[in-house]
């Protein structure tokens, strides 16, 4: 299968500058990487777990918040409720 999408020259070159720091080979591969992240930050959130950066001393921490993971969080907690 195929997936054809238009992306802005701004974003081209942030998907360039990103495979170039992760070392990916091609496009595909960062793409596939990205996309396994992505399911697991909605398995995580689904569960009811932050995800979060922390620092290596474990002092401090910043929890990443997005739509995507806010919606997931609102539709697990919904869930939740019309089970109680």
């Amino acid at each position: 299968m195929r997936l054809n999408m238009e992306i802005s020259e701004n974003q081209m070159a942030s998907f360039n500058e990103l495979k170039d720091r992760t070392g990916a080979s091609t496009m595909k591969d960062l793409i596939n990487n990205a996309l396994t992240i992505l399911e697991w930050l909605v398995n995580e959130t689904a569960h009811g777990n932050d995800i979060a950066a922390v620092n290596e001393s474990g002092t401090a921490y910043r929890v990443l918040i997005t739509p995507l993971l806010q919606h997931v969080a609102k539709a697990e907690r919904s869930a939740l409720a019309g089970k109680a």
